[in-house]
């Protein structure tokens, strides 16, 4: 765990006083992006280092505010029948140092069908995704701090679920409400809280893996869930009750009898530790 702290303020110390930036003074750049006529539309969100926050809102397909006193970060926007994208504009050729860096992101999503995807780098981010209709959710980031929540259902079918991070601590609540069919996330030497809070409405796979980190999965007692560990990994810790069939850990639900819908949880680590949640 000091490990992950270290390497995330060595990161964001990278960022701040090594790429020689020089700032300017604050500019915002407002985003409202109405409705077209796609079925679906893919939504890219693309910055670098600052905080970033995603929920709902917009009355069209995404509508904001970006503030920023780097002129060489002012977002740029593309717009077409089926994708919007919005991303920062290059650091190359900057000079000077600055210590009073703005990259502040706050966008709001509507209410048609969308895949959602995010890169970032060293950042604060801040996701409430409830009852947005997501198909796909994406988020790549590099040393981060992040939070991501579902408090209501998706009311639509997420085919993926993909989180891809680095030494950070992330923060992901209400995953059942997502209502995916496969979820994969990848992290490096970071802290990771994976709650699977909410109605499972289908079978849904998951696979973790995590190199030098701890991982804490937490799963209602009510929902049938079987998790498998691999790896060089022997630190397992269970909080609550689990049964053990084989090599497998099971909440109450999955071990009373066939299960209506069932979460399959696949975990690979190498170092580190694993706590097991039913509550």
């Amino acid at each position: 765990m000091l490990f992950a702290i270290l390497m995330l303020l060595l990161s964001i110390a990278w960022v701040v006083a090594g790429c020689g930036i020089s700032t300017g003074p604050t500019e915002e750049l407002t985003i409202d992006e109405p409705l077209g006529s796609a079925a679906v539309t893919d939504i890219d969100v693309t910055m670098g280092a600052g905080k970033l926050s995603i929920g709902s809102g917009a009355t069209g397909l995404i509508s904001g505010v970006v503030r920023y006193n780097v002129e060489a970060w002012k977002p740029q926007l593309e717009r077409s029948d089926t994708k919007v994208a919005v991303k920062q504009g290059s650091q190359k050729g900057l000079s000077g140092l600055g210590t009073d860096l703005v990259n502040d992101w706050r966008l709001q999503l509507g209410k048609a069908p969308m895949r959602l995807h995010v890169s970032a780098g060293a950042y604060e981010g801040s996701y409430d995704l409830s009852g947005l209709v997501l198909q796909e959710l994406t988020i790549k980031d590099g040393a981060a701090k992040t939070q991501v929540a579902f408090s209501s259902p998706n009311p639509g079918q997420m085919a993926r679920l993909k989180y891809e991070t680095g030494a950070s601590t992330v923060s992901m609540t209400g995953l059942a409400y997502a209502n995916f069919a496969s979820m994969e996330f990848k992290g490096g030497a970071g802290s990771y809280i994976l709650d699977f809070s909410g109605q499972l409405r289908s079978d849904a796979g998951v696979r973790i893996e995590a190199g030098v980190g701890t991982v804490r999965l937490v799963v209602p007692g009510t929902t049938a869930a079987w998790v498998t560990v691999d790896g060089a990994l022997n630190n397992v810790s269970t909080e609550g009750e689990w049964v053990l069939n084989g090599e497998k850990y099971g909440t109450p639900a999955a071990g009373s009898g066939p299960p209506a819908k069932t979460l399959t949880i696949s975990v690979e680590m190498s170092v580190g530790s694993l706590t097991l949640v039913a509550q």
